[in-house]
């Protein structure tokens, strides 16, 4: 297998996980929350600086809590983006590896794409699991927020519509086989793939 796959993914649908396990069942290098560190060395920017903007689009209108103005923000967000592909296409010229969220899909269009989702009961279950301190309200509001986020960052950044099919090679439902099913169901498709 001599391919880069990237991932996204609904909150909550568990695209971290089973991204981990198929990088593991395939002997490649798997790259999530690692990429902050790496992002924030290659732009020469604090890794506190760039988790504030991390898969952040700028805000334009300025309706945001950030105490930024618009143009900073756009700066800021071009320089971390401008990082972000830098170390992306790097990783990815060293070989196969699996590259969770951050636009990796749309900077490497000849990579295999797959798109994680799952029904809001399904997410909810998952981070209620992972976060006992939020009730269901807020449970089901950070899930409607981080997804409206990672969309408007996504979108602001490619031309490919977020948790549209045509964007991706496979769309996997976690909500209907767990990780492990959707795992098999990948690994199947990646025996398939011509290089």
């Amino acid at each position: 297998m001599n391919r880069v796959i990237t991932i996204s993914r609904q909150y909550g649908s568990g695209g971290r996980e089973l991204g981990e396990k198929l990088a593991a069942r395939l002997g490649i290098p798997f790259y999530d929350k690692e990429l902050v560190g790496m992002i924030a060395r290659e732009g020469k920017i604090e890794t506190a600086v760039l988790e504030a903007y991390d898969e952040v689009e700028p805000d334009l209108d300025n309706y945001s809590l950030r105490d930024v103005p618009p143009d900073y923000q756009i700066a800021m967000t071009q320089k971390l983006y401008a990082a972000q592909c830098r170390v992306i296409l790097d990783l990815a010229a060293k070989g196969p590896c699996v590259i969770v969220g951050r636009c990796a899909d749309a900077i490497l269009p000849d990579a295999v794409h797959l798109f994680i989702y799952a029904g809001m009961d399904r997410r909810r279950e998952r981070i209620a699991g992972l976060h006992p301190e939020l009730s269901g309200d807020q449970v089901e509001k950070r899930i409607i927020s981080v997804d409206r986020k990672r969309k408007a960052y996504h979108e602001y950044y490619s031309t490919k519509d977020w948790g549209e099919m045509e964007g991706y090679d496979l769309c996997l439902n976690t909500g209907r086989t767990g990780v492990d099913g959707c795992l098999e169901a990948a690994l199947a498709y990646m025996e398939h793939v011509k290089d």
